[in-house]
């Protein structure tokens, strides 16, 4: 009965003693801003998603992540240099990311219009930098990308 009792306590103990499953949060704004300035990044955009803040930079994308603490936790994604076309990074949910080459910035890009599956479209404003990341609340994923001149013509088109 002794060796029972034992077990029992040492089992509770064991449980009691475990640690829970930590819980993530996006960032605030002000660990983001530490985070970019101590890590000396040249910040191209950021979107903040239900649990994390996404940094974009011109060839690789941060996921910042906070614990319970307050304690911050990275994930990188790299990619190389591609000065033919633009690079997608995403398939729209919850986020695309789009780098756009110097050739397109040069040939007076001036928006980006993002079109999904389920119909709905995204237009955003080109202001000089290279990367944008355009976030998507919903399931649907990206259907096309078109990259327009201020006159609205037609500089870049992709299917997906």
């Amino acid at each position: 009965m002794k060796k029972y009792l034992l077990s029992l306590a040492l089992i509770a103990l064991l449980i009691g003693c475990s640690k829970p499953e930590p819980v993530y949060k996006p960032p605030t704004n002000e660990q983001i801003t530490d985070y970019v300035y101590s890590n000396n990044l040249d910040l191209e955009d950021s979107i903040w998603t239900n649990d994390s803040a996404i940094i974009l930079l011109n060839n690789s994308l941060i996921t910042l992540y906070a614990d319970q603490q307050g304690k911050i936790y990275d994930q990188k994604m790299s990619w190389g240099a591609n000065s033919s076309d633009p690079v997608f990074v995403g398939d729209g949910s919850p986020f695309i990311a789009i780098i756009i080459n110097e050739n397109l910035l040069s040939s007076g890009a001036d928006r980006i219009l993002v079109t999904y599956t389920n119909g709905k479209s995204h237009s955003r404003g080109i202001t000089g930098k290279k990367g944008y990341l355009i976030p998507n609340t919903e399931t649907s994923e990206v259907d096309n990308i078109i990259i327009l001149d201020n006159d609205g013509e037609e500089l870049y088109r992709k299917r997906e």
